[in-house]
């Protein structure tokens, strides 16, 4: 028996499969990962989707995927013309992604930032009034004269990119707040396990305009939004191949839309950053200069005529009810509330609102407390539509369990690649949220929100 052309045909068929591998590996070595955010890019941010949002951790989560060949053995010589066919979707492959570059390379910008460059005439107009305000802020605060602020956002955004370029952790530290520097420390790290660098190089720019500020009570509440647009050439080298890859073009001119909040010791630092159409609000908001402080005025003032009808002196103030906690604990909170004014919905409603606030202005994102929840949970410009009390938790301390109808822009992100994976980055929905709140002592400040849930 002449066992040659078997051993050929197996020869054959183990070829077939290595030649399959061994090119989509290269396939992959040469197409290093296109990157998922610039230095000061990303999604910016910034929201729990369905399921256990908040708190509660939440689903989703990225999960990539491939093709699947079934290449079957067949008979007699056909193994040849197998690995031809192998090759050729080899080169196909390899050409495919040669020209998704090539094509990239043409565009001077991505759809997204051209419809944002629509805006340009508008920014300006926005720029000028709500430069105005704030050249009438700095007779009274010095921290907001306006040239001082542009020059601060310039410098900040140069320093931003050049440190992500080098991986400088130690000076994106100095310059971001502690949510945005977890989140560039995350995808700074996903790079370098893949053995890539995200490149970000300046061409020209940065043009700066401020288009958003608000005059917080807190000196580290005030906050001032610049619109940032420069000439970038943004690409992700491997240290494996050496291959390059552009995250959107080889040259782009992006907008984005950075908020500025003080940190402890005064200095004006990057608490947010956003995309062009995620950050586009920033041209219509209401100019808050005055009503913040407003605002604040009016919830001093709940909590103050709170403070004078609290019963804080009573052995057990909610025995001050005969309405049952376990039935009707909404009822039960509105029945105490006329004896002692810490109950009432109004002011589990500021610390609900401040909780919130706080949220926005940490790039949107639940990180800010302690919690990690599997995907960065993003929360964006919610307003409070109603509140209720929904459960006694704890008689000491008081603990309750209170719903909370809001509107607002909320959504999950994946963390590795900063993709939507729940909810809607752009459009208001609906929001239902479950706080845990904790009166910690016998005035109307001690409510402190512990937790909170989504629960649709």
């Amino acid at each position: 028996m002449d066992r040659v052309p078997a051993r050929r045909h197996r020869v054959r068929r183990l070829i077939a499969p290595a030649a399959l591998t061994g090119g989509l590996t290269l396939l992959s070595a040469l197409a290093p990962t296109a990157a998922y955010a610039r230095g000061g890019g990303g999604r910016g941010g910034f929201g729990g989707g369905g399921g256990g949002g908040g708190f509660g951790g939440g689903g989703g989560g990225y999960h990539g995927g491939g093709g699947f060949f079934f290449l079957g053995s067949g008979g007699g010589g056909g193994g040849g013309l197998l690995l031809v066919i192998v090759v050729v979707v080899v080169v196909y492959l390899l050409y495919k992604t040669w020209s998704q570059r090539r094509q990239a390379r043409r565009t001077m910008n991505t759809t997204s930032d051209r419809v944002a460059h629509r805006a340009d005439r508008t920014a300006r107009a926005r720029a000028a009034a709500v430069e105005a305000h704030v050249g009438a802020l700095a007779t009274v605060d010095r921290t907001f004269d306006v040239e001082a602020l542009k020059q601060r956002a310039t410098s900040l955004y140069i320093t931003a990119q050049r440190a992500w370029t080098a991986r400088d952790e130690a000076t994106l530290r100095a310059i971001l707040a502690p949510v945005l520097f977890g989140k560039w420390s995350e995808q700074l790290q996903e790079y370098a396990s893949r053995g890539e660098v995200n490149v970000v190089e300046i061409v020209d720019g940065p043009s700066v305009e401020m288009v958003n500020v608000a005059n917080r009570s807190g000196e580290t509440s005030d906050t001032v939004t610049f619109r940032i647009t420069a000439t970038l050439n943004d690409y992700v080298t491997s240290s494996w191949s050496g291959a390059h890859a552009s995250r959107r073009d080889s040259s782009s001119r992006p907008v984005e839309y950075w908020t500025l909040r003080k940190n402890a010791a005064g200095e004006w630092i990057v608490a947010s950053i956003e995309q062009a159409e995620d950050g586009s609000h920033h041209l219509t908001d209401a100019i808050e200069t005055d009503s913040w402080n407003q605002k604040a005025v009016a919830r001093e003032a709940v909590l103050e005529v709170a403070q004078r009808t609290s019963a804080g002196g009573a052995s057990d103030v909610l025995s001050l009810t005969n309405v049952s906690w376990s039935d009707a604990a909404d009822r039960a909170a509105g029945d105490v509330s006329l004896v002692d004014g810490r109950f009432d919905k109004s002011v589990l409603e500021v610390a609900i609102a401040q909780f919130l606030e706080e949220w926005q202005l940490n790039d949107g994102s639940l990180d800010f407390t302690a919690v990690r929840t599997r995907n960065r949970t993003v929360m964006r410009t919610a307003v409070i539509r109603g509140i209720e009390v929904r459960e006694l938790v704890s008689r000491e301390p008081v603990v309750f369990r209170v719903a909370v109808a809001a509107e607002g822009v909320y959504y999950e992100v994946d963390r590795r690649t900063e993709e939507v994976v729940a909810g809607d980055a752009h459009a208001p929905r609906t929001i239902s949220l479950v706080f845990t709140l904790r009166l910690e002592d016998a005035t109307a400040h001690g409510w402190s929100v512990t937790g909170v849930d989504a629960v649709g």
